[in-house]
């Protein structure tokens, strides 16, 4: 990171076989997980699961082509033909056809073909254009539009968790919706053939079209006794908020689970979501951040929480500054020691992007530590409301020795890497920030990785705590239609960033 002053510190090794204490999923979208023990299949009571609905099929979309076709007319023009005689002299004897002069009746003649010939091609044509027209829709207006795939999957949301299992297999799961409106899973596991495993499962039916999408992954009960589960969240077709839920071992038992329902998003929510848990004393919590219709020009977050001994219900509030419908916020730890240390980033009025320093374990945002990125940085950085936004930690305590480490990263260990869209659109912006040096742009630093005549649509990230591995998944069109990217994030800074590899998706295009 040229110019910054990154830093973290290392985690003590966990009692027993367990290298961390707590397991933290960030959902915006990413999951670091402790994997030293091998996942057992759970069951589950049934009083916690609503049994929903799995769809395996893959859909194919087709467009179909209207062809106008404009009318034909036709026009008969009749002749008036007149024998005009001096009667100066005697009229000559001449010969008769039918009773008429021979002029005339040639005349006559000419214009019954005339007529017999323009009904023959008239009636062919039209016959033609019916035949042709028959089994096609009537055209449509021509002032009715229908979105492109890039317009609209601009709207839409894009998540991914991963976890490393006690073999030591990366797995890793990216969410996305199709041209259908239904859930998607593209499923890559490290144990499998290189870039050619990715798996695509469908894992709901229709939702809302353009459904902003958050996942995060842990153990039922905080516990590894049970199988890890992923649960990935959306808004349905009537805008509810909706928690699906899975085996990491099974991508097709998905299940509706106890979240969902609960609550109703505004019309242009985003969503994001992070599980932390702590083995030692068995206790969890998750929590879902999205923008409710009853509190649309702020954020509410919902909260499940549960120990050894006790489940608690749900339990949702409201966070204490306005934040515009429809602006985007992610969220991302600046701290592993206790699992609940994140950063909170939105977006104001004036298209300024928020820091807010945000424990999960309070209801309240620690109003002192809310900063502006654009009066912090000489860039003078904005970011458009429904702009893709994703953050990712980094850390980079590595890099010093116990004298040279900032005093301030006791506290806030981990650098923030910032990534979000211009206006248009058709590049991305970088920023890192860590408590000692504040925001810095990095814009150069993907400059190798971003493209030419591109639409960047929709942005997530995700990193591993067991590994330190990071990733940022790049939803693009380049004219051919949605793609993605997976983008490794540096683990220290100065090392460059890279491409991994194409993603396998299936919009259904």
């Amino acid at each position: 990171m040229a110019g910054a002053r990154p830093w973290s510190k290392a985690l003590p090794p966990a009692p027993e076989t367990m290298q961390h204490n707590t397991l933290e999923v960030d959902s915006n979208r990413w999951l670091e997980q402790d994997g030293t023990a091998a996942p057992i299949v759970a069951q589950y009571p049934q009083n916690e699961k609503v049994v929903g609905y799995n769809d395996e099929k893959i859909l194919s979309y087709g467009n179909g082509k209207i062809v106008d076709h404009n009318d034909v007319s036709k026009q008969v023009v009749a002749f008036e033909a007149y024998d005009l005689q001096s009667e100066l002299s005697p009229p000559e004897e001449e010969h008769k056809f039918m009773g008429l002069r021979r002029k005339t009746f040639f005349i006559l003649l000419l214009v019954v073909l005339v007529l017999v010939i323009a009904g023959i091609v008239g009636g062919g044509a039209g016959g033609a254009m019916a035949a042709r027209n028959k089994g096609k829709p009537a055209p449509v207006p021509t002032n009715t539009s229908v979105p492109t795939p890039q317009a609209r999957y601009a709207k839409t949301g894009l998540a991914a968790i991963q976890w490393t299992d006690s073999n030591g297999t990366l797995h890793k799961r990216l969410y996305y919706q199709d041209n259908s409106d239904k859930i998607r899973e593209s499923a890559w596991d490290n144990s499998t053939a290189f870039d050619s495993a990715w798996r695509i499962h469908v894992i709901s039916d229709a939702v809302k079209p353009g459904t902003p999408i958050a996942a995060a992954a842990g153990y039922p009960h905080a516990s590894r006794n049970h199988s890890l589960v992923k649960n990935v969240y959306y808004m349905s077709t009537n805008d509810e908020l909706f928690e699906r839920q899975a085996p990491s071992n099974n991508s097709q038992a998905w299940e509706n689970d106890n979240f969902s329902g609960l609550y109703s998003g505004s019309n242009s929510t985003f969503l994001t979501a992070y599980w932390n848990q702590n083995f030692l004393n068995v206790s969890q919590e998750l929590v879902v951040l999205f923008q409710e219709q009853s509190f649309a020009n702020g954020i509410t977050q919902s909260r499940y929480t549960s120990n050894s001994t006790t489940s608690n219900p749900w339990v949702a509030n409201n966070f204490g500054f306005s934040q515009p419908q429809g602006s985007t916020f992610a969220m991302s730890l600046v701290s592993y020691r206790s699992g609940k240390h994140l950063m909170l980033y939105t977006v104001d009025d004036g298209k300024h992007l928020q820091q807010h320093e945000y424990t999960i374990s309070d209801t309240d945002l620690v109003s002192t530590a809310i900063v502006s990125l654009t009066s912090s940085s000489s860039t003078g950085l904005t970011v458009e409301p429904q702009s893709p936004l994703a953050v990712v930690a980094q850390d980079n305590q590595p890099l010093y020795t116990t004298d040279t480490l900032p005093e301030c990263t006791k506290n806030t260990p981990l650098t923030n890497l910032i990534l979000f869209a211009v206006s248009d659109r058709t590049s991305l912006v970088l920023s890192a920030w860590n408590c000692s040096t504040g925001f810095l742009d990095q814009t150069s630093e993907i400059k190798p990785l971003q493209k030419v005549d591109t639409t960047f649509l929709s942005l997530a990230a995700m990193s591993d705590r067991a590994t330190g591995n990071g990733s940022v998944y790049i939803m693009f069109d380049s004219g051919s239609g949605p793609q993605v990217e997976e983008w490794a994030v540096p683990k220290r800074a100065g090392d460059p960033w890279v491409t991994t590899r194409n993603v396998t998706v299936d919009f259904g295009l």
